[in-house]
């Protein structure tokens, strides 16, 4: 009896120290130096992988990183690895543009995966009117092609199309998407649904195109932690999501829209959103625009902003490098923002250039 007592008793002690330890362990979310391109690598506690984009195809010419990566999937594929991902279980495309949706043949070649998550049909389609040569309709043609390629490529593989409202569940990390294909959501998310701030802002003519629009935007939760990840979602459908009723609420992480230029991070959506961390994937020479800098760091409650890379153009703006992954523009190192996060709202974020990390408490 009191052997089977004191079994009992260290039974209980393993089964309480395994759920504190189970507890403990944190999401993983590694955002990549894809230079003009987006790649954010997510990996739960159980080992379950969510890729949100890929970065930009092979390019002939000498490589782009000091690392050797001449495509998105070479530093996706290193990250992966430093995570201990031998497979991605879900690939979303965001939208057909060649930084977001070029790498998926290249990855597909070196490393497995599961299930590929996009908003359906491309929508930049060629106007026949125009010469090939004029900007707007070279890139819809090249968009096309990207989209073309991508159906080929992802033959074979799990293919969801989705759209405002579909969750997906990766392991503990909850994936709810909030836009797609130009929709967004028709009902608040719970702990939203007040009436939206700055509603005034203008619209913009200008989207950078079509597809930008159409983008597939997620607010992962995991645990007490929301994150936004709305692709390159455009200035004019951030309004829509959050006016006149602000349909997704407080995030405490923000992957910053469109690589921080200035057709998106509308201030309607900045002001729905109240990041506590923002993470932007500029590029050295592009994005990071004044508005979009400024708009972020006058951020109610904003706690952190943290950069892919120095701009160039406005370096003025940088602040502390040490909230800076890459101090040179292209050929650099590729190196990354990477954030730990808890069940219960502890974020640490690393820059992999020098290990220096700041732990945040989110409520």
């Amino acid at each position: 009896m009191i052997r089977s007592a004191l079994l009992a008793a260290g039974m209980a002690c393993i089964l309480i120290g395994g759920s504190a330890q189970a507890a403990g362990k944190t999401l993983k979310m590694a955002t990549l130096d894809m230079e003009e391109g987006a790649g954010t690598l997510f990996v739960t506690p159980e080992g379950r992988s969510l890729l949100i984009d890929t970065g930009s195809p092979h390019r002939s010419q000498q490589p782009w990183g000091l690392d050797g990566a001449s495509t998105g999937a070479d530093r996706i594929v290193a990250a992966a690895k430093s995570l201990g991902v031998h497979k991605i279980d879900y690939v979303i495309i965001t939208h057909y543009h060649g930084g977001h949706v070029g790498g998926v043949i290249d990855l597909l070649a070196r490393m497995p995966v599961g299930t590929f998550v996009d908003h359906g049909p491309n929508r930049e389609i060629p106007d026949l009117n125009l010469t090939p040569e004029t900007p707007a309709n070279h890139q819809a043609r090249s968009t096309a092609e990207n989209y073309r390629r991508y159906l080929e490529a992802i033959k074979g593989h799990r293919h969801v199309v989705v759209k405002p409202g579909d969750v997906l569940h990766i392991g503990s990390l909850i994936d709810t998407i909030v836009a797609a294909d130009g929709r967004v959501l028709a009902k608040p998310l719970p702990g939203a649904g007040k009436p939206g701030a700055l509603c005034d802002t203008p619209p913009l003519a200008a989207d950078g195109g079509i597809e930008n629009a159409e983008s597939v935007s997620s607010i992962l939760s995991f645990g007490k932690v929301r994150i936004a990840a709305l692709g390159d979602l455009s200035w004019n459908r951030e309004h829509d999501l959050v006016c006149p009723i602000d349909k997704v609420g407080h995030v405490n992480v923000l992957l910053v829209t469109q690589h921080g230029t200035e057709l998106s991070t509308n201030p309607a959506s900045i002001a729905a959103l109240r990041p506590d961390i923002a993470v932007m994937a500029n590029s050295g020479v592009y994005g990071a625009v004044p508005a979009v800098v400024n708009t972020i760091s006058a951020s109610r409650g904003l706690q952190g902003f943290w950069k892919m890379h120095a701009s160039k153009a406005h370096g003025e703006l940088d602040g502390d490098p040490n909230f800076i992954a890459n101090l040179q523009s292209a050929p650099d190192l590729g190196d990354t923002i990477r954030l730990d996060i808890t069940r219960d709202g502890q974020i640490t974020a690393r820059n992999t250039r020098n290990g220096f990390s700041k732990t945040y408490r989110v409520k």
